[in-house]
Parts: structure tokens; sequence; C-alpha cells
């Protein structure tokens, strides 16, 4: 297993209060962490109903194995033999986020995920293959609160090893994520903590859930360094749950954030793909969109969106589309510029929409968020691709410099943006960027707008885009609409 490097290790579990007739001495149950001659140990505190918790101090991340024993009075009850200290993170969610090579592509069921011939084998992701990747998957299960397990990993008794058999059974998008980590820290493990779950929507996610139940709050007091997200087909589906679906994100974020005991718990996700499917997708993206400056969230630090409209390499008919390589290097690179204090990598957030003097419209973005504005054609291909940097050669690589061919320059004016007024009756608008904002016209080339009250940007489930908002760093511009001021 791994635990967080940086972060006392919080042992739980339950023991006999009494034994023979005899009450059970809380100071003799202990919990050691020992490598090679240094060693730490805790006494456990031990609860009336017999629930028990050790505290060891932190440890020091390495490569080489720590062993974690259970002792009372001096006899080994437990012994775990290959614990490593590192990068935690919880893989949480739906089927995108669980997505992987055994329940979702291996055997004759699964050909609904290969679009009939529009993915291949080949164009899935390669197995990881790194043994200083370990990862544990849940069950769904109703019984009890003990964390249920997987097939794979309830026969082995063990966190597995990401060998690339193994990985078989893992997330893809988990897997893409750690790839870039190990990369960027090679001296860290990995561990992933594997949550999601096909096919929920965000209410059994949340407290009272029985996905938090019995996948989440097992793990509190357990200490990550994040948690990835990738949610909200199943809230597509009706109005209603996608109207609730920002109070709920924001619920979310705060209770994983009380349950893993740090209220600025990076929280990573991913604002969903083109899909025509469903009917309210774009109103779900727009929750996740508006949950990153929801007043609701304790802290609004350390929370950020990964835009998904320019991933999918084509496949944008399958509700698993591909892509994973890609969100997992722009996740990996906002996580790695909030482990170092640095300004977190964002496309263009919208900020607020003006009339302007002249009759046009003025979009502005969050600060930090604009610089560079030009105009790409994504490449829905499946040359479109994400690699590992080489760190060793460039100090100040990050995950964005892999990827490759994911969009190009293109002279085509901005497309997407669309104006209406009090009337909701929606229109085609020109748009010119103008520095870091942009300007919107009519579409009929007037340049009256005042009667317009609101903007909206790739308002569809699934767009055909021809032309995307793009900033410097290679980010695209998420969907949006807006009020004008």
């Amino acid at each position: 297993m791994v635990f967080q490097r940086g972060k006392t290790l919080v042992i739980k579990g339950t023991a006999q209060t009494s034994q023979r007739g005899k009450t059970v001495n809380p100071t003799q149950l202990v919990t050691t962490i020992s490598q090679g001659k240094k060693s730490s140990s805790a006494q456990a505190k031990i609860s009336k109903n017999g629930d028990f918790t050790c505290t060891l101090p932190k440890q020091k991340t390495s490569l080489k194995p720590y062993s974690l024993t259970i002792s009372y009075n001096e006899t080994t009850l437990l012994t775990l033999k290959n614990v490593y200290v590192g990068d935690v993170f919880v893989a949480a969610g739906q089927s995108n986020m669980e997505l992987n090579y055994s329940q979702y592509y291996e055997g004759s069921g699964n050909a609904y995920n290969f679009g009939g011939g529009l993915v291949t084998t080949d164009d899935l992701p390669k197995q990881l293959s790194d043994k200083n990747v370990h990862f544990v998957a849940s069950a769904n299960s109703s019984k009890g609160t003990d964390f249920p397990l997987r097939d794979v990993n309830e026969q082995a008794d063990s966190w597995l090893e990401a060998t690339t058999d193994n990985s078989q059974h893992f997330s893809y998008l988990a897997q893409q994520f750690a790839m870039q980590l190990r990369a960027a820290h090679p001296n860290v493990p990995v561990g992933i903590i594997q949550t999601a779950w096909g096919g929920t929507p965000i209410r059994n996610h949340v407290k009272g859930g029985d996905i938090y139940a019995n996948h989440i709050a097992p793990l509190e007091g357990f200490h990550v360094a994040g948690v990835l997200w990738y949610q909200g087909c199943d809230d597509s589906m009706n109005e209603a749950t996608a109207l609730a679906y920002e109070s709920q994100m924001t619920s979310l974020i705060n209770q994983y954030r009380a349950v893993f005991d740090q209220d600025d718990l990076p929280f990573l996700y991913v604002q969903l793909a083109r899909w025509p499917g469903y009917q309210y997708t774009q109103n779900v993206r727009f929750a996740q969109l508006s949950t990153l400056k929801n007043v609701g969230l304790h802290n609004a630090s350390n929370v950020a969106m990964t835009v998904s409209l320019d991933t999918d390499k084509g496949t944008s008919t399958l509700i698993h589309p591909l892509g994973k390589d890609i969100l997992g290097a722009r996740m990996a690179a906002q996580y790695l510029a909030m482990s170092e204090g640095k300004a977190v990598p964002n496309g263009p957030l919208i900020a607020h929409a003006k009339h302007a003097s002249d009759g046009t419209i003025v979009l502005s973005f969050q600060k930090g968020t604009a610089t560079g504005l030009q105009a790409e054609k994504p490449n829905y291909s499946k040359t479109a691709s994400a690699t590992v940097p080489d760190y060793t050669a460039n100090s100040n690589a990050t995950p964005l410099d892999g990827i490759a061919n994911v969009a190009i320059p293109t002279s085509e004016s901005l497309q997407g943006f669309e104006i209406a007024d009090i009337s909701g009756k929606w229109g085609s608008a020109a748009a010119a960027i103008k520095g870091d904002q942009i300007v919107l016209s009519a579409a009929d080339g007037s340049s009256n707008l005042n009667a317009v009250t609101q903007v909206r940007y790739w308002w569809s489930g699934n767009p055909a885009i021809s032309s995307l908002l793009y900033n410097d760093l290679g980010l695209p511009a998420s969907p949006f609409i807006t009020i004008v001021e």
C-alpha cells in the first residue's frame, strides 16, 4: 500500500475490548513502521466499541518499502511488508474515470465501447508498466462501512503494482495521470485509490449516497495528495439533476476535503466531453465551470477543471471517448503547479460581458487565463496525443509540453458565440480577438447589440467545432453562458 508523504500515517481498525473476561489494555496495542534500522511506533487509542486509531509520525518518501506491524503485548498480530510513502490520489466519479481494459474492452460483451469499429484495441492507451505505481479498486457493495474491494485486489490481498497485466484492471485516466507524475518526480511512488463507479449520478457520491458511504467514508482520516474526478454524464439525462449539479458538486468537494482532513486538498476534475446522447450535457458543463468560483466552497483554492471539448480524437459519438492521455497530462500539469505553489494552468475562463459604447459586446476573462488568445482548429483525428516530457533535459518542463497535434492555428474566424435578448431567441454572433478580450458584433455586420442581455459559447452537447478559442498555454476556453452587463 501507499501512504501520503508529508502527512501523519493514520491506522484504523477494530479490536476486541476484552479477551477471556479480561479487559484489553489499549496501551499495549502498538503500530510500528520501520525501514532498515529506523522505526517509529505509536500506541492505539481504543473507543468503547473497540474501534482503534494509531497515528504515526510522517515518514520520508522512498522507493524502498517500509514494513508496518501491529502488535499487542509485544505479540505481532499483523504485518504489511510492502508499504510505501509517496503521493496518493483518489480516482472518483463514474465510468469515464473507472474505464479500464478488463471491464470495458475485454470480451464480446463490450463491443459497444468500440463503436462498431470506430475504436480498435490499438487506439487504446498502452497499459502502464511501473512497479512504483500501486492501485486499489473498490467494488460495488452496500454492506457495512468496510471498503469493498474488486476481485483483483481481494484475491491478491494487496494493492497491486501497475504491471502491464495488472494495469488491465486500472483506470486509464488515473494511469495517464500517474505516468506524468512519476516522470516529474521519479523518486516518489504513486498510489491510486479507485472509487469510481459507472452509471452513478453525483447524488450517490455525496454524503448519504451509497458510493460515499461505502467508498469514501471508510477512508476518513487517511491522507491523500488530491482527488481526481470525472462524472456528470448520468446527471445530464434530466433537467432537474442538471440544475442541481453545481450545488451537489460544491457539497461533494467540501465533504471529500473533510474526510481527508485538508480544507485546501487539490480537487481536479474533467468537464464533460462532447457527446450527443443526453439533452442537458451543456448545462452540466456550465455547472462544472461555475463550481470553480461557487461561494459555497469552504476554500476555493486548489480546485481546477480540465476542458475536454478538443480531446476525443473524433470519437465524440461514444460515451467513453478516446483522449484519456491528453486529459491525464492536463490534470497532471494542474496538480504539479498546485504542489509547487505556481499558477495553475487553465484555458480562458469567462469573467464578464459588457456593452461597449460602440454597440459591441466585450468579453473579459479571469486574470491570467487570457494571454495570447488565438483561434485554433481542434484535431479530431487519432494523431492527437500526449507523451511524457523529458524532465531530465528540461527542469522547467510540464506535462503540457508532451501534448502534440491537439489543435493548429487557423485563419478562420472564431465560431460558437451566440447572443440573445430577453425573449430568449438565440442567434450567432461574429467574434474578434482584441488583445486579452473578445469583441462580439452582430453576424449580419451591424454593430447595435444594445438589446442583447446574454451571451453563450459552444452551448451544445456535441458541437461540431471548427474553430476554438485557446490561450498561449495551448488550453481551450470552457463553454459558458453569461449575462451582459
